[in-house]
């Protein structure tokens, strides 16, 4: 489902695989700390939630929403 680990704060650009094509994504690594500074689990994360924070850098075709949200959450949940 993804590739890399965004967990280098130095890293502003995450990629991983969603539907079957790898995008890139920015400012994955600044929604991670914020949830992480809020004690956020993986499976507390509603969909909107994910997209919205997503959509703040990022272009998220409403056709793959789901799988994006799914693809964040497993990363999210990964540890490094």
């Amino acid at each position: 489902m993804n590739s890399g680990c965004s967990c280098d704060p130095k890293s502003s650009f995450t990629r991983l695989t969603v539907a079957g094509t790898q995008v890139g994504l920015h400012a994955v690594d600044e929604l991670f700390e914020r949830w992480r500074a809020g004690h956020r689990q993986a499976e507390e994360l509603s969909d909107e939630e994910i997209l919205a924070g997503l959509r703040k850098q990022n272009y998220v075709s409403k056709n793959v929403e789901t799988e994006y949200a799914e693809a964040i959450r497993f990363l999210y949940a990964r540890p490094c």
